[in-house]
C-alpha cells in the first residue's frame, strides 16, 4: 500500500481508496502554509540600528563581501545574535562564496575576540586558512589537521583569546579514532562470560560496544594492537566544552549520518560550540531521513517541539517524507476460504524518495538562508553549456546493440525471479562500453559469477567521441583557453591512458590528476603550481576529486567526456571554474553517444535538476509542489527507460526544460545585472539547438492603486489585470510570476531594492 502526500480518503464499493488532490489545490495550500506569517529576521528594505552597526563592522574586513553576500551574512549573524539560534544552515549554490560569508558571520559575533573552529574536507584545509588570513585583520589561524592530539590539547588550558582565533581541521582527522576490542572475563572451567566489574554472567556478546546489563560497565576497550590514535572531536567533546563561540561545518550534507564517524564528529563539535553554522550547496539527497540528524544537531529545539525522538528517523520520515507500506498476507490453511481461516501477515516499511513541503515551514525557513549564484552573477562572466551528441561508428553501434540485447534478456529473466542484482551491471556496462569499446566488455553476474553478456572489441584508432574531444581542445587552445576534461572511468575501466595518449599525439600536454597523485590537503595548491610552471594545456581527472571547494579558474572550459549519473557530482564539478574571481567566459561541454545509455543519463539528469532547484530555495509554484513528489533513483530510472517501462525525454527537450525552469526560479532575485547571459546548446550530428537567454533591463515600473505604469524610454505602458496597454490598446500580457510578452517580445517583471520594479526583456542571445 502506497499513499502519496496530499490525498483524501473516499469510500467505494471495493473499499477505501486514496485520491490525489489536483495540482492547483495542492499549490495553493502549499503557498499558504509557506508564506503565512513569514517574518524574515533581516529585511534589506527596513534596516534597524543592529543592521547599520553590523554593516559598519563589515567595513573593517580586509576583503569586502558583495552586496548579495552581505544580505546573507547579516541575516545569519542576526539570527545568532538577536534570536539566539543555536544552528543555522547556509544553502548556497557552488561558487557563491560560502567561505567568505561564514568568516564574515564570525566577525559579527557579539564578542571582540572570538574563537571559531572549522571542520571541512581535508583538501580544503589550506584554502580555508588562506581565505581567513586575507579576510580578517589581526587574527590568529591554526591548523589542527596534523597527526596526534598535541595541537588541540593546548586548547584545554587556553585562556580567553586576545584576538580573533580560527582553528581549521579536516573531517578525516576529526573523526578517526582508535579501534575497539571486547573486554570481559571468562571462567576457566565452564567458559562462562563474566562482567569484570560486578561478576554478572553474560550471554553471548553480539554488539560492537556492549555494556553490562547489571551495572552498565562498558565491555569494550581500546585495542592496543590497532591504530594508536584518538579522535580530535571526541577529545573536544570531553574537555573543550564552551571553548568555541562558533562551529562552521563545511559541506554539511556529507555529515548526515547518525552512527557514522564523521556524523558523530559533527555532533561532537556542535555540542562543544555555542553556535553552529552549516554550509552546503546540495542540502537534500533525495530522502527525508537525509535531513534527520542534520536537523537534530543544528535545530534540536525545533525537533523537540515536534516530539520527534532522536533514535527514530523513520518517525520523521512518516511526518516529513514518503513512506511505502507493503502488507503481505498468507493463509495458513489453503483449503479453508471462510473468514475463520487463519492468515499470517507481514508488513514491509520502506522510505521512498521525496520530502514534504512542511520541512520548509517547520524547520528550514526559520533556520536557513538561501543564496543562488544568480544573486551574485553580475560579478561573474557569461556561462555557456553545450550538450553534444555523437553518433557511433557502424561497427561500434552493432557491438553495442548486441550487448544491449543480451543484457536486456538477462535482466528480464532476473527481474521475473525477483533478482535485482543485475541492475547495476546492466546500466554501468552500457554506460562504459561505447567509450572503452577497444577493450570489449564481459558482464559477469555479481552473485553467481557466470558470464551474462559480452561485446567484442572494436579496433578503431580514434573513436567518434575522442574525435569530438580533440576538435573542442583544438578550438579552445586557439583562443588561449585551458580545458578540464572529466571522466568517470578511472579505475577498473581506466580511460585516462587512452585520452592522454591521443591528446599528446595531437600536440597537447595533459596534466593527470589521480587520487594517489597528491594528498587531498595539498591538491588545490598542486594544481595551481603545475598549471603555472608546467605549460600544460589541459587536466584530466575524475570529477569526484574536484567536486567540492576547489577554485579552478585556470580552466574556463570544462569538458565532461563522461557524466555518469550522479546529479550532485555533475552540478558541483561543472561549477569549478564559474566562480568569483573568474574573468573569462565559461564553457561547459557534455559529450554523449547518441541513442545509448549515455544520452538517457543526460536526459534524466536534466529532468532531476529541476527538482534540485526546489530544495535549494526556489519557492515558485513548481518548486513547492515538486518537494512532495517522489522520484526514482537514477540507476532504476535508466534501467526502466531501456526496459520500456518508462518514457524518457530527448536530451534536447530535457535540457531546454531544465534551463527554462532554472531561469524561472530566478524571478525571486532582488538585484539583477543590466545584462546577464546563460546559454545551453544541444548538438546532434549536423544539427544543433541552442537555448540562450539574455536579460536586458528596459525600464522601470511604478505601482499605483490597482494598476502600474511602466516607462521605457519615452514610451509609457499601463499594466492592469494581466494585460499591458499602450495608448489604451492591448499590446501584451503577463502572468502572476511576472512573465509575459509585449509585442511578441518576452518580458519579465522583477523586484528591486527601490520603490519600483524592473521591466526586463528576455532576449535570445546571439
Amino acid at each position: 500500500m502506497y499513499r502519496p502526500l496530499f490525498c483524501f480518503l473516499r469510500e467505494t464499493q471495493n473499499g477505501i481508496k486514496f485520491t490525489r488532490l489536483p495540482c492547483s489545490i495542492r499549490t495553493v495550500w502549499l503557498k499558504a502554509r509557506v508564506l503565512d506569517g513569514l517574518t524574515p529576521v533581516f529585511n534589506p528594505n527596513d534596516k534597524d540600528q543592529w543592521d547599520r552597526d553590523a554593516e559598519l563592522k563589515l567595513e573593517t574586513l580586509k576583503r569586502k563581501p558583495f552586496a548579495a553576500q552581505t544580505k546573507a551574512i547579516l541575516a545569519i549573524a542576526k539570527g545568532f545574535s538577536v534570536q539566539d539560534k543555536r544552528g543555522i544552515v547556509l544553502t548556497a549554490e557552488m561558487g557563491t562564496g560560502k567561505t567568505i560569508c561564514s568568516i564574515a558571520v564570525a566577525h559579527l559575533l557579539p564578542k571582540r575576540n572570538y574563537r571559531v573552529i572549522v571542520m571541512c574536507p581535508g583538501h580544503l584545509v589550506q584554502k580555508w586558512i588562506r581565505e581567513i588570513e586575507i579576510t580578517v585583520p589581526k587574527c590568529a589561524v591554526r591548523n589542527l589537521n596534523g597527526k596526534g592530539i598535541a595541537d588541540i590539547e593546548r586548547l584545554r588550558h587556553a585562556r580567553k583569546p586576545v584576538c580573533p582565533e580560527f582553528y581549521v581541521i579536516g573531517k578525516e582527522r576529526a573523526k578517526n579514532h582508535h579501534q575497539w576490542k571486547k573486554a570481559y572475563m571468562r571462567q576457566r572451567v565452564l567458559g562462562t562470560i563474566l562482567c569484570p566489574c560486578c561478576g554478572k554472567d553474560l550471554d553471548a556478546i553480539k554488539s560492537k560496544r556492549p555494556k553490562c546489563p547489571g551495572c552498565g560497565e562498558p565491555l569494550y576497550e581500546a585495542d592496543k594492537n590497532g591504530m594508536r590514535r584518538f579522535a580530535k572531536s571526541e577529545y573536544a567533546k570531553k574537555y573543550l566544552k564552551g571553548k568555541f563561540d562558533l562551529f562552521v561545518a563545511d559541506e554539511v550534507h556529507e555529515l548526515k549520518g547518525g552512527a557514522t564517524a564523521q556524523g558523530q564528529a559533527f555532533a561532537n563539535f556542535a555540542c562543544v560550540a555555542k553556535r553552529t553554522l552549516g554550509l552546503t550547496g546540495t542540502l537534500m539527497g533525495g530522502y527525508s531521513t537525509n535531513l534527520f540528524y542534520i536537523f537534530w544537531r543544528l535545530m534540536s529545539r525545533a525537533m523537540k517541539r515536534k516530539s520527534i525522538p532522536f533514535n527514530s528517523p523513520m518517525r520523521f520520515a512518516e511526518d516529513y517524507g514518503i513512506i511505502e507500506r507493503t502488507i503481505i498476507e498468507k493463509k495458513t490453511d489453503e483449503y479453508n476460504d471462510a473468514s475463520i481461516g487463519r492468515r499470517s501477515q507481514r508488513t514491509i516499511v520502506k522510505e521512498k524518495p521525496g520530502v514534504s513541503p512542511l520541512v520548509l515551514t517547520d524547520f528550514l525557513l526559520d533556520h536557513s538562508v538561501f543564496m543562488r549564484l544568480s544573486d551574485v552573477s553580475k560579478e561573474l562572466p557569461p556561462y555557456e553549456e553545450k550538450v553534444v551528441e555523437v553518433d557511433m561508428t557502424p561497427e561500434q553501434g552493432q557491438a553495442y546493440q548486441k550487448l544491449r540485447d543480451e543484457l536486456y534478456d538477462a535482466l528480464r529473466k532476473a527481474l521475473a525471479c525477483g533478482d535485482h542484482s543485475l541492475l547495476g551491471a546492466f546500466v554501468n556496462s552500457l554506460l562504459a562500453y561505447p567509450d572503452g569499446s577497444r577493450r570489449g566488455e564481459n558482464v559477469m553476474h555479481p552473485r553467481k559469477n557466470n558470464l551474462v553478456a559480452s561485446a567484442p572489441p572494436v579496433f578503431e584508432d580514434l573513436l567518434p567521441k575522442e574525435v569530438e574531444l580533440l576538435n573542442i581542445l583544438q578550438a579552445e587552445a586557439s583562443q588561449g583557453r585551458k580545458c578540464l576534461v572529466l571522466l568517470e572511468h578511472t579505475g577498473t575501466r581506466d580511460l585516462i591512458p587512452d585520452l592522454s595518449e591521443r591528446t599528446e599525439a595531437k600536440g597537447f600536454k595533459p596534466l593527470i590528476l589521480r587520487s594517489s597523485t597528491v594528498s587531498t590537503e595539498k591538491r588545490e595548491e598542486w594544481v595551481k603550481l603545475k598549471m603555472k610552471w608546467g605549460a600544460y594545456d589541459l587536466m584530466i581527472c575524475n570529477p569526484n576529486l574536484i567536486k567540492t571547494g576547489l577554485d579552478l579558474i585556470e580552466f574556463p572550459t570544462i569538458i565532461f567526456f563522461q557524466t555518469g549519473y550522479s546529479i550532485f557530482t555533475l552540478r558541483q564539478a561543472s561549477r569549478r571554474s564559474w566562480r568569483i574571481g573568474q574573468t573569462a567566459p565559461v564553457k561547459v561541454y557534455y559529450l554523449a553517444y547518441n541513442e545509448t545509455m549515455q544520452s538517457v543519463a543526460l536526459s534524466l539528469i536534466a529532468t532531476k535538476l529541476e527538482t534540485a532547484l526546489a530544495i535549494e530555495g526556489d519557492l515558485s509554484d513548481r518548486g513547492l509542489a515538486v518537494l512532495a513528489e517522489g522520484s526514482t533513483s537514477m540507476l532504476i530510472a535508466m534501467a526502466r527507460s531501456l526496459l520500456g517501462d518508462s518514457q524518457t525525454q530527448s536530451v534536447s527537450d530535457a535540457w531546454k526544460n531544465y534551463k527554462q525552469k532554472e531561469m524561472n526560479s530566478d524571478s525571486f532575485i532582488e538585484d539583477i545585472p543590466e545584462v546577464e547571459t546563460t546559454t545551453t546548446t544541444i548538438e546532434k550530428g549536423d544539427r544543433s539547438s541552442t537555448v540562450s537567454y539574455q536579460r536586458i533591463v528596459r525600464g522601470k515600473i511604478y505601482p499605483r492603486n490597482g494598476y502600474a505604469l511602466a516607462y521605457v524610454g519615452s514610451y509609457r505602458f499601463t499594466l492592469r489585470k494581466g494585460q499591458v496597454f499602450f495608448n489604451n490598446t492591448v499590446c501584451g500580457t503577463y502572468d502572476k510570476k511576472g512573465y509575459g510578452k509585449i509585442n511578441d517580445k518576452l518580458i519579465q517583471v522583477i523586484k528591486s531594492d527601490q520603490p519600483y520594479y524592473l521591466l526586463v526583456e528576455l532576449k535570445a542571445a546571439d
